[in-house]
């Protein structure tokens, strides 16, 4: 079953929680698409592992901090939905979540020099509120959604970059943090047991970005 070993390598990976549920999705469509493809005595094979995803994320699989992690992601956004109702559900809350981040944001704004007003002018210039914050949201996100994929576009939406930050600081697995503690251990070894804290957290983060962006090199 590839989809299942791939599936395992992306979560086991170094990657945000708003991969979970993506690949997850991705997970049951191509385990059900190969299902014509095996015999009879494995053909029951995939939908026992569909339905022990369906079982075990059941929390995860509708969850709100889940999803917004997702769709605020520029590799996944909303092409990992399938169903239209769902997209549009999923949307929504990142609509909602996008106006409360700018609600948020404008009750401390920027002083600006302002002239007093009589209280005849305060009472005779009355007018409805503005909904800009509505109207800014909604055209965040429709640029958003047709903006390219990698994760620098987020520096262009502010609001669905807050929204990234919040919601995508989790893991998907414990791996990262095992293998982070495994290179504290090639860090803080018995002839460097006088490093204070300071420094042995300054070689560990050397360390872990050696790793990342050279992982096959560090273990030679």
């Amino acid at each position: 079953m590839k989809p299942l070993t791939v599936a395992l390598d992306i979560l086991q990976g170094d990657c945000h929680y708003g991969t979970l549920l993506p690949t997850l999705e991705v997970l049951m469509q191509k385990t059900l698409a190969v299902k014509d493809a095996l015999s009879r005595m494995t053909a029951g094979l995939p939908d026992a592992i569909v339905q022990a995803i369906q079982t075990h994320f059941a929390a995860e699989l509708d969850d709100k901090d889940a999803l917004l992690a997702a769709v605020s992601c520029p590799t996944f956004k909303l092409r990992w939905l399938k169903d239209a109702g769902r997209r549009e559900r999923v949307k929504e809350l990142l609509r909602a979540e996008c106006r409360h981040t700018t609600a948020t944001a404008a009750q401390s704004p920027a002083s600006v020099p302002t002239t007093s007003a009589s209280r005849s002018e305060r009472g005779f210039f009355t007018f409805e509120a503005e909904s800009e914050d509505t109207y800014s949201a909604e055209n965040e996100i429709m640029d958003y959604l047709r903006s390219a994929h990698d994760l620098q576009i987020l520096d262009k939406f502010s609001n669905i970059k807050n929204i990234f930050l919040k919601y995508n600081t989790p893991t998907p697995s414990s791996a990262p943090v095992e293998r982070l503690f495994s290179l504290g251990g090639l860090v803080l070894t018995p002839r460097r047991n006088r490093l204070s804290d300071k420094t042995f957290e300054k070689l560990l983060l050397m360390r872990y970005n050696h790793w990342f962006t050279h992982p096959t090199p560090l273990f030679h």
